[in-house]
């Protein structure tokens, strides 16, 4: 189960306050459209999209973008706003790019959180693949296991980060690794990034710079798993944390597909300025996580059981042997 929305906005950077009209892929500017050759900016797309519920900074003239579907605005003097903030429908099967699954697993009093993330094959038309970056996945912990994560240190409380898992490719190497020193459990354990504990989100944060790696492709899953032992006193709630929250910025790219077609200053046409376009998306949505439990075998019984007495071998069955023949009083025998 997963919940995602998107916004979409423009930042703007411009010194001076002079009068700019900015054009976009507006479907209902698509064969109407009417500016100067050096007004326009090059693109690669000709894709057209639906703007719905549009709100506008307050340097925006918004009847006159209802008027001809054109920005027309004043910016402030060296201030970075958001002119604009709209929203789009994008495919129901439009595939995320970045895929996550997180289980509770509770048996008796072992708790293990365990999360899988895929990043498909996101590709584009006009951009190839491009990976996420600045990945971060938030799992919420209850206020009663906080201290499982927490460390002292000489003058503060510190947390207790992950220890990297590098699977390899022979199957149980980590048994024989095993056999030559011994491998000690982490309390985080994951095979991309890094892990742990942040106190102002009360959640065990995964942060990893880039997926896929360098030299990976796609459909490469990475994991975490955080194996907590509760002891007699620690609560097991009733309900753990259901959502998880995932963040990414993908460079080059625009979830609704918005492109900026052209950029007009007006009282400019003999000193025409430098135009510039950077697309950045940033996804932000949540994803359901699931609960399994399990039985776990009480203690004592586990020490006071016994085992079973073999059974007794069965005796063997006697088996009917011959009659011997009878004796002869003769001489020939």
């Amino acid at each position: 189960m997963e919940y995602s929305k998107c916004a979409n906005g423009g930042w703007w950077w411009c010194a001076g306050m002079p009068d700019v009209e900015v054009g976009l892929n507006d479907l209902r500017r698509q064969g109407r459209e009417v500016v100067g050759r050096h007004d326009i900016v090059p693109g690669a797309t000709e894709e057209w999209i639906r703007v719905e519920n549009a709100q506008f900074h307050a340097c925006v003239q918004a009847d006159q973008f209802a008027k001809d579907q054109i920005l027309r605005f004043k910016p402030p003097d060296a201030c970075y706003i958001e002119l604009m903030r709209f929203r789009v429908r994008p495919p129901k099967n439009r595939e995320l790019p970045l895929q996550l699954k997180a289980v509770w697993c509770v048996t008796g009093n072992k708790v293990e959180l365990r999360a899988d993330a895929l990043v498909p094959g996101f590709a584009s038309r006009r951009l190839g693949q491009v990976p996420c970056e600045d990945v971060s996945v938030r799992f919420p912990i209850p206020e009663c296991w906080i201290y499982l994560f927490r460390v002292e240190k000489h003058f503060r409380y510190g947390s207790v980060k992950s220890a990297h898992r590098r699977t390899g490719k022979i199957k149980g190497i980590e048994r024989f690794l095993g056999a030559v020193e011994p491998l000690q459990e982490s309390l985080i354990e994951v095979t991309s990034g890094q892990a742990k504990y942040e106190h102002q989100h009360r959640a065990i944060v995964w942060r990893m710079p880039r997926l896929p790696k360098e030299g990976q492709g796609a459909y490469t899953t990475h994991a975490l798993v955080c194996r907590m032992a509760l002891t007699s006193y620690d609560q097991v709630p009733a309900e753990l944390a259901r959502w998880a929250t995932v963040e990414f910025t993908m460079p080059a790219t625009q979830v609704s597909h918005t492109t900026v077609r052209s950029v007009s200053l007006q009282n400019h046409d003999n000193d025409p300025p430098e135009k510039y376009v950077r697309y950045l998306a940033r996804h932000e949505y949540t994803v359901g996580i699931e609960r399994t439990s399990g039985q776990a075998a009480p203690a004592y019984a586990l020490a006071a059981c016994t085992p079973a007495a073999p059974a007794p071998a069965p005796a063997p069955a006697d088996t009917p042997h011959a009659p011997a023949p009878p004796s002869s009083d003769s001489d020939s025998d």
